[in-house]
């Protein structure tokens, strides 16, 4: 039997029961999933003291879809109540472009719990070059001292777009992993 690095003897669990285990455990989510997309209500709650599935929402802007006149874009992603995100970040596939010199602003919000603070609202034309194409980091890092505000009910992540200019162009994905608090 192997040992830990305490001398003690280690669980050991064949490979069968290792897998039925985790069969019988994954079958409460994977049979609410039949129709072939995943939503908040087919995954487990987090309300009860267990193994989670990690969480990560995946929104995308993207110019030819959601166009970019002035003013908040709803990008089709809903995090449910009580969550908190964790660490974001997103990946500018075609660079974001307005009229004139880049003056827009555009920021990656969580609607009345934590407006622009996925990504703080920054031109377009900021010397850091934050809607080039890349992978770029959010507020979210990881730490607690960043984490998002908890949604105190469900939110649908947003764009705001400001200063001056609409955008004329560009795509970028969104990825926020989150945890559901009570």
């Amino acid at each position: 039997m192997p040992v830990d690095a305490t001398g003690k003897e280690k669980g050991w669990i064949s490979p069968w029961a290792f897998m039925v285990n985790a069969l019988s455990r994954a079958t409460r989510s994977w049979g609410a999933m039949e129709d072939g997309f995943v939503n908040n209500d087919k995954l487990e709650f987090y309300n009860i003291d267990d193994l989670h599935a990690h969480r990560v929402a995946r929104a995308t802007y993207d110019f030819a879809e959601h166009g970019g006149a002035q003013g908040v874009i709803g990008l089709g992603v809903t995090l449910p109540d009580n969550a908190i995100v964790t660490r974001a970040w997103y990946e500018v596939l075609t660079t974001l472009t307005s009229g004139g010199a880049d003056a827009a602003t555009v920021s990656i919000d969580i609607p009345t719990d934590d407006v622009a603070g996925i990504v703080a609202a920054i031109a377009i034309s900021d010397g850091t070059d934050p809607w080039d194409e890349s992978v770029h980091e959010a507020i979210q890092d990881g730490t607690a001292a960043n984490f998002a505000e908890k949604c105190t009910a469900a939110r649908e992540i947003s764009i705001t777009v400001a200063g001056g200019q609409d955008l004329t162009a560009g795509k970028f994905i969104l990825f926020a992993e989150y945890v559901v608090s009570d």
